[in-house]
């Protein structure tokens, strides 16, 4: 059956490349120490052995896993290399991960394209901040969007960070995967998120619409 003739809306992804593209065996996670007591580890030994048994390279920085007893040499044993501090862990990584929120300083220090996941409470945005993200085009998922238990989020984080690396088209992910469309915040460098966009005073875009065309 033909489609019918000049339909009312047609959905179509958008051809421009305007996203963070990963081959896996290039790529790298960076896992930044939380300054929160209790803080949960945002992947475990077991993810980061899959990670590094997929040819993905998994930083670590020193004292990452003190809270919960666990060693730097364990995340050794299970493939990880250990970092002294955060920046260079930043510099080396394509997909950044840290509990806490990230400070103006590490954001200052993010590449070009980056993707990072952190919890991100609107309130802690400055417009400095949201300049930093924005001239990097760098996108971000808040996971305190997602709602999650502490029980769910290193699944939850870890599917997001397979979606990026294994999929090879960030849009693609976005467009079908709900996680992102609850978590994305900035996205190549546009705030998509009301509330951080009104806390900062910067404009901001639908998710969807970044993602896709609507004729």
């Amino acid at each position: 059956m033909n489609p019918p003739a000049n339909p009312k809306h047609t959905l179509e992804p958008q051809l421009s490349p305007v996203d963070v593209e990963l081959n896996k065996m290039k790529a790298t996670i960076g896992i930044l120490s939380s300054e929160t007591f209790s803080a949960p580890l945002l992947l475990s030994l077991k993810h980061i052995e899959e990670f590094v048994n997929e040819h993905v390279a998994v930083l670590v920085q020193r004292g990452l896993g003190e809270l919960h007893a666990i060693s730097d040499y364990q995340f050794t044993e299970h493939g990880a290399d250990i970092m002294e501090d955060e920046l260079p862990v930043i510099a080396l990584s394509n997909i950044v991960l840290k509990y806490d929120p990230f400070t103006l300083e590490e954001i200052f220090f993010l590449k070009e394209k980056q993707f990072i996941i952190a919890n991100a409470p609107p309130e802690i945005f400055t417009n400095e901040m949201i300049q930093f993200l924005n001239e990097k085009k760098i996108t971000a998922a808040g996971i305190n969007f997602l709602n999650l238990t502490n029980f769910q989020l290193q699944d939850t984080v870890k599917q997001l960070v397979s979606s990026v690396i294994f999929s090879g088209n960030m849009k693609r992910v976005i467009q079908f995967n709900p996680l992102f469309l609850k978590s994305i915040y900035c996205y190549n460098g546009e705030i998509c998120h009301r509330a951080i966009a009104e806390n900062t005073g910067v404009p901001w875009k639908d998710l969807a619409e970044l993602c896709w065309n609507w004729n």
